[in-house]
């Protein structure tokens, strides 16, 4: 199975208004433990079950533990498909998942010691949704950080030079 990773960086027109409900978050970098983050959440406008055509026409979000790799490729999950690049959350016995239309969304975690949020992953993706030993795959920032910083800065560079 082939899996294509893409990447899309976006400029805002204007200062984001936090609130209550809406929080500006860090790009994890490459120094960040990501393994050791216990407070995850996902979101996304994907479809609420398996079966469901089309997006929620809401934005749902839910808390997720972060998976280890090692049984997260193991023979009985996803048998070696996860990369290096890629984290796995959800939960061993389902329940919980991005599904169909969640692609793109964040992975984000609480940092341990500080009152801020990490976006360590995007929704990439999986088997089906919210079943046993098949959590949802994210890209993950981390890995990517060098790739993003440089096209933030090179984007920054022309856009003074213009």
């Amino acid at each position: 199975m082939t899996r294509v990773v893409g990447g899309a960086l976006l400029q805002l027109d204007g200062s984001v208004q936090c609130s209550a409900y809406i929080q500006l978050a860090c790009l994890a970098d490459p120094a960040l433990e990501v393994s050791k983050l216990d407070n995850c959440w996902i979101a996304g406008w994907g479809s609420t079950t398996a079966r469901a055509q089309g997006s929620s026409g809401r934005l749902q979000e839910a808390k997720v533990q972060l998976i280890n790799s090692q049984l997260c490729n193991s023979t009985a999950w996803y048998a070696g498909q996860v990369h290096p690049y890629n984290l796995c959350a959800g939960y061993p016995q389902g329940t919980i998942d991005t599904c169909q239309g969640d692609s793109g969304g964040p992975l984000m975690c609480k940092d341990n010691t500080a009152e801020y949020w990490w976006v360590v992953g995007l929704t990439s993706w999986g088997e089906g949704c919210a079943r046993p030993k098949r959590p949802g795959i994210y890209t993950s920032t981390r890995h990517f950080y060098h790739w993003i910083d440089y096209n933030i800065r090179a984007f920054h560079t022309a856009e003074r030079a213009s």
